[in-house]
């Protein structure tokens, strides 16, 4: 499975669709997929690309948001896909018009999603120095997502809180159903995406054996009915009803730690 990854994702042309979904799209291209240059991005929508008007000023062409960028870079996973302790399943990395900055002007940030896509990846790279500046790290930085986490961590071992951060931002590998970005949830076509077909194959056999094996656990935050996780003691499914909570819950980070802990 792991080599079936690599070897897709080593086709990959960066600022493209993968080949193998622009083979499926096909004639379909224009009508789930949109490419828009950063400058023609910033002509057209507002100069500041980190500022909420910009993204407002977007958002406004309401057929737009359920499109996917092909000209900014997928991201299918975050993190040490093979060796990760805790795996988070989530829908399709979303879009404020700030990823043009980190993932076309930032080349540090760069670097590290195409290695990431190669898989050579050992800790989850938006919580890196180099991602800082980065949309990415603003989100999983607040106190209510990974540092909750090592929070509690704290709690239950005798690890200093730079130990245990650093412990849980290695451990932890983000996976998402469709790689790419888009403003709004993809149209369901997408989910048909080979690229989304492949990362299933990934949780349903890989990440679920390594959850069997006691070596993972796995938080389905989202697209549960995309995911179709079986149940086992070490999967926490999120209940539908909260599915758009954007923090965790504190009985989701105590079984996370404790998993971790143990």
């Amino acid at each position: 499975m792991i080599s079936d990854l690599k070897k897709f994702w080593s086709k990959y042309i960066p600022y493209k669709l993968h080949p193998d979904d622009e083979d499926y799209l096909n004639n379909d291209k224009d009508k789930y997929c949109l490419e828009i240059p950063i400058n023609e991005f910033r002509n057209q929508y507002g100069e500041d690309l980190k500022s909420d008007s910009t993204l407002e000023n977007f958002k406004k062409e309401k057929g737009n948001q359920n499109k996917i960028f092909i000209n900014l870079l997928p991201i299918p996973f975050l993190g040490d896909v093979v060796n990760a302790k805790v795996y988070i399943l989530m829908g399709n990395p979303g879009f404020h018009s700030s990823a043009y900055i980190d993932e076309v002007e930032n080349e540090d940030y760069v670097k590290l999603i195409k290695k990431n896509l190669l898989l050579s990846s050992d800790t989850f790279i938006c919580l890196k120095d180099e991602a800082k500046e980065t949309g990415g790290y603003k989100y999983w930085s607040q106190k209510g997502r990974i540092p909750k986490i090592s929070q509690a961590l704290d709690n239950i071992n005798n690890k200093s809180s730079t130990e245990n951060y650093k412990f849980v931002r290695d451990s932890v590998c983000i996976v998402e159903s469709i790689a790419y970005h888009s403003c709004a949830k993809p149209n369901n076509e997408l989910y048909k995406l080979p690229s989304s077909k492949l990362t299933k194959r990934l949780v349903n056999e890989y990440i679920q054996n390594r959850v069997y094996e006691k070596k993972a656990m796995c938080f389905v935050w989202r697209s549960a009915s995309f995911w179709k996780m079986k149940e086992h003691l070490n999967i926490l499914i999120r209940n539908p009803k909260e599915a758009r909570l954007s923090n965790f819950t504190n009985d989701e980070v105590e079984k996370i730690a404790r998993f971790l802990y143990a």
